[in-house]
């Protein structure tokens, strides 16, 4: 095989040193066309920096800002909206942009506040009050945000977006049901819409509505084949399935994408668990306590996974700490006891009455770091026994 490929190269040298220089020319693999998109944010980059370079006005820095947010360049976008309002602080247009951006970088609480400074220096657009709709369910101040969602409605009735926050904002008041039409509504109006195909498919598998959750994953994965929420909530799906298998795949190859997706992790730990994989288990878990230390009974949980190996010190540390972020845990109490007991060379005694475990608590709606989504979280139908070692 060496030999082979050896000659191969000789004969290709051979050959590309034989070549005039406009031949060589003509050989060489052109480069990978732009699209027209890229093609014109290029031109408009680049005469909006000969405006800068040459008397550096405000309307051309928030412009530019504008394209940076566009392509995702987050701190290039901020660095020349704050330019912008250095030079004129007046113009709610430039409010509004920078508002946009500190969303995308999650700086909720300051987004919000040039989002209502830009409200306040005239800005009346559905795109301003879609936006501080946004982030007023964010801080969990529902009737306000409603406020400004059916303001935009009014302005904008064929507006996907603001369907898609007003059913987030009901969906987050525990009304799943009155959400539905509204999420549905967005996707009529915005087929390419990716936060409603997650958002549906996870109400309808926390319903048991498992063709129906299906049917918008799968929809959504046509379009967006390699989201990392939509593959997350594929998962989910199969576990209400009792296909434990085909969720761990599709919760690691979220993961993959997205290895801060700590919701992945909790799951793919809880699956380890039932298979008897303690310590695979346990690094999920672990990965599930350094992005969210508080998520619900993941403590719990990681105390099984070390009483599932022996480790009878951090087993009862953890169910001591489960116990502690919720004193009603009844199996973290009778775990914390049985682990003592084993510790002291008593038995396990019996093993507790395996039930299910919610995921989320009723009406909540988890944070997907994002997408821009907020989902409603199934319930996780694995059981364990953790005194089976």
């Amino acid at each position: 095989m060496q030999i082979r490929f050896g000659y191969w190269m000789v004969l290709v040298f051979g050959l590309l040193t034989g070549c005039s220089e406009s031949n060589r020319r003509q050989a060489r693999i052109p480069a990978a066309p732009q699209s027209p998109a890229a093609i014109e944010r290029g031109a408009a980059l680049e005469s909006l920096t000969r405006a800068i370079n040459q008397s550096g006005p405000a309307s051309a820095y928030a412009k530019r800002a504008a394209i940076y947010l566009k392509a995702g360049q987050l701190d290039t976008a901020l660095a020349d909206i704050n330019e912008a309002l250095d030079r004129d602080d007046d113009i709610g247009r430039y409010h509004l942009i920078k508002a946009q951006v500190l969303r995308s970088r999650h700086q909720y609480d300051d987004a919000l506040e040039s989002a209502l400074r830009a409200e306040g220096l005239g800005v009346d657009t559905p795109e301003l009050y879609i936006l501080i709709g946004d982030l007023l369910q964010e801080q969990r101040e529902f009737d306000r945000a409603r406020i400004y969602l059916v303001k935009a409605l009014q302005m904008a009735p064929y507006e996907g977006e603001a369907f898609y926050y007003n059913g987030l904002v009901v969906a987050k008041t525990g009304d799943t049901v009155r959400a539905l039409p509204f999420l549905r509504r967005s996707l009529q109006l915005k087929p390419r819409y990716l936060e409603p195909y997650v958002q549906l498919a996870a109400i309808y598998a926390a319903r048991r509505d498992l063709p129906v959750a299906f049917t918008y994953n799968n929809v959504g994965m046509r379009y967006f084949p390699n989201n990392p929420w939509l593959l997350y909530t594929r998962g989910v799906i199969y576990q209400q399935m009792y296909k434990s298998d085909s969720a761990y795949q599709f919760f690691q190859r979220a993961i993959q994408l997205q290895p801060t997706l700590y919701q992945a992790h909790f799951q793919a730990g809880l699956v380890c668990l039932k298979w008897r994989s303690s310590a695979q288990a346990l690094q999920h878990f672990d990965q599930v306590v350094k992005q969210d230390p508080n998520f619900p009974r993941v403590r719990y949980y990681m105390a099984v996974g070390y009483e599932q190996t022996g480790q009878w010190d951090q087993a009862i540390n953890s169910f001591a700490a489960a116990l502690q972020a919720d004193p009603a845990n009844q199996q973290a109490r009778y775990g914390l006891w049985r682990v003592q007991r084993r510790q002291m060379g008593y038995g396990g005694g019996n093993s507790y009455d395996e039930q299910s475990y919610e995921f989320s608590r009723p009406g909540e709606v988890l944070d997907t770091t994002r997408v821009r989504v907020k989902t409603i979280q199934p319930k996780s139908r694995f059981s364990l026994d953790s005194t089976r070692n």
